[in-house]
């Protein structure tokens, strides 16, 4: 992606309603007290942010090097204590480990999610948690007018709807259809049901498929 790209998804992140509900769903992992979190596909760095604020040694990875600069300047400028890299999903399987491991608005473009999915499971720490946040399958443009009609969402609400309008239904993220002995899953609605927030918890022996050991 450009520069242009990286400035847009900035301004994306920056809208209340898109900031308010990422900080909801690092919210209901509890407070960190130093320990690490890992946000994968970090964007301009909304989420480390998040969870740094939240008490986190976060750091964040992605593949495009305009979103990693634009990630760091975004911090820099905000005084968050973040630390961004450009590293692929494989890379950050294959390197440290995190007690908390985050992808937003990351399956839904990739298209072998299994894999994906094992890759972000091996990054996760023994007793970690992983966070996928994702649209669903009702954030479409039509719902999003209704939302914002019903409710003020604050500075940047047009963005609602050019995200909206981008999303594929078809595409959504369902986790409730992942069966994988040894995973334990929730999931939390969030901007009414648009977006849903997983919390996916490995028990205690669990070992992702394909990762190494």
């Amino acid at each position: 992606m450009s520069a242009f790209s990286a400035a847009l998804f900035s301004r994306l992140q920056a809208a209340e309603f898109y900031s308010a509900l990422h900080q909801q769903a690092v919210e209901l992992l509890p407070r960190g007290e130093g320990r690490t979190w890992l946000d994968v596909g970090c964007g301009p760095g909304l989420v480390a942010r998040c969870a740094a604020a939240h008490g986190y040694r976060a750091r964040g990875v992605d593949t495009d090097p305009a979103m990693v600069r634009r990630a760091t300047a975004n911090a820099r400028r905000m005084g968050a204590a973040t630390q961004f890299a450009v590293q692929d999903l494989a890379g950050a399987a294959a390197g440290e480990k995190a007690d908390v491991v985050s992808a937003a608005s990351l399956l839904a473009v990739l298209d072998d999610r299994h894999n994906a999915l094992a890759m972000l499971l091996a990054c996760v720490n023994p007793g970690g948690t992983l966070l996928i946040v994702e649209p669903s399958a009702r954030m479409t443009l039509r719902a999003a007018q209704t939302l914002r009609a019903r409710r003020p969402l604050g500075r940047g609400a047009w963005f609602l709807y050019l995200w909206a309008a981008t999303r594929e239904p078809a595409r959504a993220v369902d986790l409730q259809e992942v069966n994988i002995a040894g995973l334990k899953k929730w999931r939390h609605e969030l901007l009414d049901g648009l977006v849903h927030a997983w919390l996916l918890r490995p028990e205690a022996g669990f070992r992702p498929h394909g990762a190494s050991r």
